[in-house]
């Protein structure tokens, strides 16, 4: 027979992958330790590990992080269409990678070889200089040009750069076994990058930032008799922005990390079974005796491996092994088989089950709950693959340390954020939030969600709404067509103003006052700004907002960076599309073009794609999120 509990945990969603940005800011300042000054670039490809790319590049660059790195220009343009202006640099490309856009917009090139002449043809057609790192294979075998190729493309690269075509800024190379010290290819590697670095100096080129060091090299090289060989000029880390650890045989916390993500979900169902019972597909599990199982409702295609049977879910004080096939959506745990969280001794099954329906069941987080590498070894693969897997269904809750208290704590934990971190983690995360705090302008919370339609768009802006009232700065940034506007009529109708909310580019701003026979009379008018054409804060105080600020809720498209001074408290929304417009606007004047790229939500092409909307709040009326 199902159960349920009367005691919720606060975090309102039934599945969510949460990540703690104050866990990545702890790590960036370790790196940085370990760096000892070099320049630091926080790789966020693969959306941050799954962690959410914008939202991470956004904390790691405020802990210290110097550059970013992606794979691919798509997604160094993604940053860049999320407000972010930090130097980036991409460097895995294909005959159709968009060398023009980044250019234009100061993306880092990586450059192997075959992809120069499409650089300098865009370039040229710029009228501005690409400034690239040229990459060696100094013995990975991927991308990169080999010691045997090296020379032409260093040649090539000087005669580029002569003709005011490109800055040739770095030399690097990727090293395959650093996360296995004492190999000697590692050594082999560093070797040849040295001799690559002197032949591009023989050929004039002085490149200021020569790299190697990976997450591993890093966390390994204060162990090498010449630490500056691996260390170089900067270095390239990913992995341990995350909280994980590359090495079999060492924590994150032996390293002084904090895991960033927990992945967690409510028990969807808990019941009584005889011995005997089959387990998911394939009846692969039989229970050896009465137990109760709990249904997880998370899957493979969610992200989790399918092949993972056996792998550890955290509920209440108990360790539980997930028992038959992973489904699509699920997955069952025996909890007849379970361990005590903290002392790791065997329970013995009682008449009464333990868990009941809507307790926090954690797959993998932080110290004390099960950790990433774990379910990488039900898995047979690795952390790195356990976390850039986790799809986007799963719902991205992005929080600081003191906000995580929707995933439950192990027992013995004692910070009042309902979760420990383990070693000195929760104390230089708790002195972090405090150094945070003192900060303007930071958010101290992010919301993602995912609307697929423009009704569930306006439906994402109307339950915001909800928690608005006089005074409220809302900023919306995202890329014309993203659906700012289409949002905003969400907010309209939540508020219950009047209708016939559109783009007020030419007019800057309009008032939409509230309906006395609306949903919510006497509630605040809506004020709504486009700021695309004001170029800085003085141009916005030439529009008198602060005469209705106080009265109304007002909400500003492309307002970052303009109308912050306006208040200390503001949300800031940020919705991005997953390709941007399908094509160009068949129209010519802006007016045109706005109205095409707005149709685009209706007509099944691009129209249809998800967009990602996140919400950050920041200053003192924001310290907690809306509900939405």
């Amino acid at each position: 027979m199902s159960e349920t509990t009367p005691q919720q945990n606060r975090q309102s969603s039934e599945r969510s992958a949460v990540v703690d940005l104050a866990a990545v800011e702890h790590n960036v300042r370790r790196l940085l330790e370990l760096a000892r000054g070099r320049t630091l670039i926080a790789v966020v490809k693969a959306d941050a590990y799954g962690h959410g790319a914008p939202e991470v590049a956004r904390a790691a660059l405020a802990a210290g992080a110097h550059m970013l790195g992606t794979a691919h220009v798509a997604e160094a343009l993604a940053l860049r269409d999320a407000g972010i202006t930090a130097p980036v640099l991409a460097w895995l490309h294909t005959p159709s990678t968009d060398f023009a856009s980044a250019v234009a917009r100061g993306v880092r090139l990586g450059i192997s070889g075959g992809e120069l002449d499409a650089v300098l043809d865009a370039a040229r057609a710029a009228g501005t200089p690409a400034v690239v790192h040229l990459k060696l294979d100094s013995g990975l075998g991927r991308n990169g040009a080999t010691e045997q190729q090296w020379p032409e493309l260093v040649a090539r690269a000087a005669r580029a750069q002569d003709e005011g075509l490109l800055t040739v800024e770095g030399i690097f190379t990727h090293l395959a076994v650093a996360d296995e010290p004492g190999r000697p290819e590692t050594t082999e590697q560093l070797d040849a990058l040295t001799r690559a670095v002197a032949v591009a100096r023989a050929a004039g080129l002085a490149p200021r930032m020569v790299h190697a060091a990976n997450t591993p090299g890093l966390l390994s090289a204060q162990d090498l008799p010449d630490p500056d060989v691996m260390l170089r000029d900067a270095v390239r880390v990913g992995l341990g922005l995350y909280g994980l650890s590359p090495f079999a045989d060492r924590t994150p916390a032996d390293l002084g990390l904090a895991p960033a993500m927990t992945l967690r979900a409510r028990v969807a169902n808990v019941k009584a079974v005889p011995a005997g019972a089959g387990v998911s597909y394939g009846l692969t599990y039989r229970t050896d005796a009465p137990t109760h199982l709990a249904l997880v409702p998370l899957g493979y295609a969610d992200g989790v491996p399918r092949v993972a049977t056996g792998a550890p879910v955290h509920i209440g004080t108990g360790v539980y092994p997930v028992v038959g096939r992973i489904a699509m959506d699920q997955c069952v745990v025996d909890l007849s088989r379970g361990r005590d969280a903290v002392t790791g001794e065997s329970r013995k099954a009682g008449s009464e089950p333990t868990v009941r329906i809507g307790d926090e069941a954690v797959l993998f987080g932080a110290a004390g709950h099960p950790s990433a590498a774990d379910w990488a070894d039900a898995a047979g693969t690795i952390n790195y693959e356990v976390v850039t897997r986790i799809s986007p269904r799963v719902p991205r809750e992005h929080v600081r340390a003191a906000e995580v208290s929707g995933v439950v704590a192990p027992r013995g934990a004692e910070d009042q954020g309902g979760r420990e971190h383990g070693g000195d983690a929760p104390a230089a995360q708790g002195a972090a939030r405090d150094e945070d705090a003192e900060q303007a302008g930071r958010p101290e919370w992010a919301l993602t969600r995912h609307p697929g339609t423009p009704e569930e768009m306006r439906a994402l802006g109307e339950a915001l709404a909800g928690s608005l009232r006089a005074g409220d700065l809302v900023l919306l940034n995202g890329e014309l067509g993203a659906g700012k506007t289409t949002f905003t009529q969400g907010l309209g109708a939540g508020l219950g103003v009047r209708e016939g909310i559109i783009s007020p580019t030419f007019v800057l701003t309009r008032r939409h006052p509230n309906r006395t026979d609306g949903p919510h009379p006497g509630g605040p008018d809506l004020v709504h700004v486009d700021a695309y054409r004001l170029a800085t804060a003085e141009d916005v105080d030439t529009i008198d907002l602060e005469d209705t600020l106080d009265t109304c809720v007002t909400v500003v498209e492309w307002g970052t960076g303009k109308v912050e001074h306006l208040s200390p408290s503001r949300l800031v929304v940020d919705i991005d599309r997953a390709r941007g417009a399908a094509a160009t606007p068949a129209a010519e004047d802006l007016a045109g073009v706005l109205a095409d790229l707005d149709e685009q939500w209706g007509d099944g092409g691009a129209g249809s794609e998800p967009r990602r909307v996140t919400v950050r709040g920041v200053g003192p009326r924001w310290s907690e999120p809306p509900a939405l």
